[in-house]
């Protein structure tokens, strides 16, 4: 049977004992998932570890665990993938951050380029989207989430960015998993609806940042970060 995973601020390493009292975690554990004392449930912290966990204490209040077993959690994928998606409509973006989460995407950036349709996120939302994500697919570290960003800026800083970037559009090259080969981490541009502008087509040319394509057919901009995301990580 699948044991429930819960993301937790707290430090729990080190410890054979578990008090918890965040509100949020104790209304899922009593009334969302009906738990009972002598349950088991599994604790993590986004520090690579594990923590498999009986309840033997459950109020209104306060959350008490004795603990079982302590153990390595799924470590991300060896390519680690930054998503650079710029900023389209909250439902779509949010998808995109809960099954980006699902396959491994390391980081996510919002992007605020020429013909996106918004100019800023709910960043307490993004993260709870993520960490839940993270909860249910069963990775033991939760995806970054950056501020917004603008796409200016981000090529005027492109040497101080850790990953190396690639840009999806629908004229560029016809992308092969084997062109990106040997690359450890990539920052992965994709535009809104509507794509990037010929403005910032010629710029990712100046910076030299590669412009590859998924094909023909116009793809709307949350499934074009999904398959590049499923066609680098699975």
């Amino acid at each position: 049977m699948k044991i429930h995973r819960f993301f937790v601020e707290e430090e729990i390493s080190g410890k054979e004992r578990i008090s918890l009292a965040n509100p949020e975690l104790l209304h899922q554990m009593s009334k969302v998932f009906r738990f009972q004392v002598g349950d088991t449930v599994i604790l993590f912290n986004g520090t690579g570890s594990e923590t498999v966990c009986e309840i033997t204490l459950l109020t209104k209040k306060v959350a008490e665990f004795s603990v079982l077993e302590k153990r390595e959690g799924l470590a991300r994928p060896k390519t680690q993938i930054a998503l650079y998606l710029s900023l389209i409509k909250k439902d779509n973006f949010e998808w995109v951050l809960q099954k980006g989460t699902e396959l491994g995407v390391t980081r996510f950036v919002p992007v605020i380029s020429e013909r996106s349709e918004k100019k800023d996120l709910n960043m307490a939302r993004a993260k709870k989207i993520v960490v839940e994500a993270t909860e249910q697919s069963g990775w033991a570290n939760v995806p970054e989430i950056g501020e917004p960003v603008s796409l200016a800026d981000i090529l005027e800083q492109k040497d101080a960015v850790s990953e190396n970037l690639v840009a999806f559009h629908l004229e560029g090259t016809p992308f092969e998993k084997s062109l990106v080969a040997g690359k450890t981490s990539l920052g992965i541009l994709i535009g809104p609806e509507g794509g990037f502008s010929e403005k910032e087509i010629e710029l990712f040319k100046s910076k030299n940042i590669p412009i590859y394509s998924l094909g023909k057919q116009t793809l709307r901009a949350e499934t074009a970060a999904v398959a590049i995301a499923s066609l680098l990580l699975l």
